[in-house]
């Protein structure tokens, strides 16, 4: 017979879900807002603050597992993520949209960019069994190259075109006092969400006799990917067809420097076989599907582009969970 405390652990997991996504929009909300009184230049926060803010979810339930000595759901988690992001987000986006392909040579680089450091992992984790802490700080510091690339890359954008004006943010006690407010209640919100769903992930893995890799690749990292699903959905009922590709594969780029890096530089992160073997070469493939496709079509995407990308997402959600079980 199960009793009520059984199911405690999914309540407090789905608890976690809520504080991160709630945490984390009430934090970057807050944040931009104090980073444009500050007047830190529109470009600079679209270039690092706003996309290092939209995977604090990840960066938070990751660094919380790494340092619960819990690996395995931080790997996961970041892997997931890209998995989903990609699979799922964007490619329900394109179903649904058709997002028009404005910047090639972006695409072009940013996807190759992120299956190189897909590739690394691989033949890392191959020749040592394990993301070590020394790969891990060889990754932030490649965040800190990206970042700084990408604030040179919108400057430049910027000086071509000089005539955009930014908007001036009104700024009064009552604004000071709720941006400040939201800004560390997010931020409390966010960390505390990340700790009781990495707890009760770990509960629910153990109830279950799934490995932890299985609650990090599927439920949380759908958890934590679920404001960029929203937000898709919500830039979808607005007719914001020119979603920018690029932005979700900035998003799984920092999955990998951030996320994985801050992750394995706290506690190596030991590697399975079919870590090595399966996922992380079925998420290169996702991917690659992505960037074939805005490679190969001239304006925008297709739905049967959105399509297969969804299907090959299936696919690999449908072997993970079964393996898992």
């Amino acid at each position: 017979m199960i009793t009520i405390n059984a199911y405690f652990p999914y309540l407090l997991f789905l608890v976690g879900f809520f504080m991160i996504i709630k945490g984390s929009d009430w934090f970057v909300e807050a944040t931009i807002w104090i980073a444009k009184v500050l007047r830190i230049p529109n470009i600079i926060i679209g270039a690092t603050l706003v996309s290092l803010c939209t995977t604090l979810p990840e960066a938070m339930v990751s660094t919380s597992s790494s340092l619960k000595g819990n690996p395995s759901i931080a790997f996961g988690n970041a892997i997931g993520s890209i998995a989903c992001n990609t699979g799922l987000v964007l490619a329900v986006t394109i179903i649904l949209s058709k997002p028009m392909i404005k910047d090639k040579k972006s695409i072009y680089l940013q996807g190759f960019f992120l299956l190189i450091l897909m590739g690394f992992l691989t033949i890392t984790s191959m020749m040592t069994g394990y993301i070590s802490s020394r790969t891990g700080n060889i990754l932030l510091i490649l965040l800190v190259v990206y970042l700084l690339y990408n604030v040179i890359s919108s400057y430049k954008h910027k000086q071509n075109n000089i005539n955009v004006k930014e908007k001036k943010v009104e700024i009064n006690s009552n604004l000071i006092i709720r941006n400040l407010f939201f800004f560390i209640i997010g931020l409390v919100l966010t960390i505390w969400g990340a700790d009781i769903l990495v707890d009760n992930g770990e509960i629910i893995a153990s109830m279950l006799g799934v490995p932890d890799v299985i609650i990090g690749l599927t439920l949380t990292a759908f958890g934590t990917s679920l404001p960029e699903l929203v937000t898709a959905i919500t830039a979808i009922r607005k007719k914001a067809h020119d979603i920018s590709i690029g932005n979700v594969l900035g998003a799984n780029i920092l999955n990998i420097l951030l996320v994985i890096g801050l992750a394995s530089s706290i506690l190596p992160i030991p590697m399975e076989t079919d870590w090595i073997s399966f996922h992380l070469p079925f998420v290169s493939l996702i991917i690659g599907l992505v960037v074939v496709y805005a490679l190969m079509n001239k304006k925008k995407f297709s739905r049967w582009n959105g399509a297969v990308v969804l299907t090959s997402y299936a696919v690999y959600l449908f072997f993970t969970v079964k393996s898992g079980f």
